[in-house]
């Protein structure tokens, strides 16, 4: 199923794409035939969904394959306003940054942060190469149209966001699945530095507690990641970020928050499990 933000984007590129199909025509010479400033890659970016085509494409395209023009207008409209619904929660009040200046906000107020992610790294624990082909990967707001420019901003943004980890003041407890050491984002280099920089943070004088559940604990059926900011739970998803302020769902976050806690690596323990995932991955294991 598409993700929620990209629903009507993927009804418009099978609809491009089966357009070709049915006029018997490959990637290559549909972009022969559409002419000036179209080419093979132009048409793939196209309908795999990494770029949205404009009015006049999209006319361009069904009059090459003599499609109905108005049905993929139509498409494309709802296409477009997915997109700018997106772009408006994303780019709040200043710019893409502008979501995580808003996290950090929060973040300075709070007195109690637990923060949980089962397969990815953290964005609190992340180095800036790991962020950014994250953010870069399918789903991410690079899926959305953001440039790179604009990611290097969010990257920018969320390491100033991880100061919070020195900072006195509060009870943090940032909590990561061992399966984010292994699911490789980018490339070995950047995992290893990615590795070194959990280790580093476990063994340092922060005032966060870093924590890696291991593969052998299961204490809660914790389907996604969060983040609890005081009396606040955030859980962000492709259609934007969900809020859940309930005393009772909070208390249960923060419950599971606890055991994940007490089931976790800490410390050089933590350290040892990043130096292992490395260690695997040179041995083959991964």
């Amino acid at each position: 199923m598409a993700a929620p933000a990209r629903r009507a984007r993927t009804v418009l590129t099978e609809a491009l794409r089966q357009a070709r199909r049915d006029a018997n025509l490959t990637g290559t010479t549909l972009a022969t035939r559409l002419g000036v400033g179209w080419a093979q890659p132009k048409v793939s970016k196209i309908e795999s969904g990494r770029q949205l085509p404009t009015v006049d494409e999209v006319r361009a395209w069904a009059k090459a394959t003599s499609a109905d023009t108005d049905k993929l207008l139509a498409l494309h409209a709802h296409a477009m306003h997915e997109f700018e619904s997106f772009r408006d929660s994303f780019e709040i009040d200043g710019g893409p940054d502008r979501h995580q200046e808003i996290h950090a906000a929060a973040e300075r107020a709070a007195t109690v942060i637990n923060g949980f992610q089962p397969n990815i790294v953290h964005g609190l624990l992340q180095t800036p190469d790991y962020a950014r082909a994250l953010l870069r990967l399918p789903g991410g707001p690079g899926d959305h149209g953001a440039t790179h420019d604009e990611i290097d901003r969010i990257v920018a943004a969320r390491m100033r966001r991880a100061a919070i980890l020195y900072e006195p003041g509060r009870r943090i407890a940032v909590l990561i699945g061992e399966a984010a050491l292994y699911n490789r984002v980018g490339s070995t280099k950047i995992m290893d530095e990615q590795r070194e920089q959990i280790a580093r943070l476990a063994t340092a004088s922060t005032h966060a507690t870093i924590g890696i559940i291991p593969f052998r604990s299961f204490p809660v059926l914790a389907q996604h990641g969060w983040d609890q900011r005081d009396r606040i739970v955030t859980l962000e998803t492709t259609a934007g970020d969900l809020e859940i302020a309930d005393p009772a769902e909070v208390d249960q976050y923060a419950h599971w928050a606890a055991l994940l806690l007490r089931t976790s690596k800490t410390g050089r323990a933590a350290a040892e499990l990043c130096r292992t995932s490395m260690q695997n991955e040179v041995g083959g294991l991964n």
